[in-house]
């Protein structure tokens, strides 16, 4: 968790502005990658869930030291294979100093993405990624995201 900064009423003004612009769905990609380099939480929270965003963007938040800012780009259904391997690699790299009880909060997600690649997939199952025990050989979780996608499909989000 980051510490935090005390801001004046006109950085509080300029930083509501900025999340509401990065809410818009039409706001142009160039804006996506400042807004994800912003110091302000809430406007990197609100850059990595958006349709909008390209691959770079959510990469470079898949980095980011928030986890809340990780946990909003993996419900990107735009995040592609690079972007589900470095939360991967993230969540590997901090379960490593835990090996009695590793986490798999995300790749358990992740596992079950539908980008994930059949490779990303078996590299997952093999670290006992899908906890539900049935092997997954049918992806178990993928109905979970392909009705989270239909909502968005529906309201007009995606």
């Amino acid at each position: 968790m980051t510490s935090r900064k005390v801001r004046s009423p006109v950085e509080r003004m300029l930083g509501y502005a900025r999340v509401k612009e990065a809410r818009d769905p039409n706001v142009s990609a160039e804006r996506l990658h400042e807004l994800a380099a912003d110091d302000i939480i809430p406007v990197r929270l609100y850059t990595a869930p958006s349709f909008a965003a390209p691959p770079a963007v959510l990469l470079r938040l898949a980095s980011d030291e928030e986890e809340s800012v990780r946990w909003c780009v993996l419900l990107n259904p735009e995040a592609d294979e690079p972007v589900l391997r470095r939360l991967a690699e993230r969540e590997r790299a901090e379960s490593a100093g835990h090996p009695a009880a590793p986490r798999f909060a995300v790749r358990s997600l992740i596992v079950h993405h539908p980008n994930a690649s059949s490779a990303l997939h078996a590299e997952l199952l093999a670290e006992g990624a899908c906890g539900c025990g049935c092997g997954c050989p049918a992806y178990c979780g993928l109905d979970v995201w392909r009705a989270l996608i239909s909502r968005w499909r529906e309201a007009g989000r995606f």
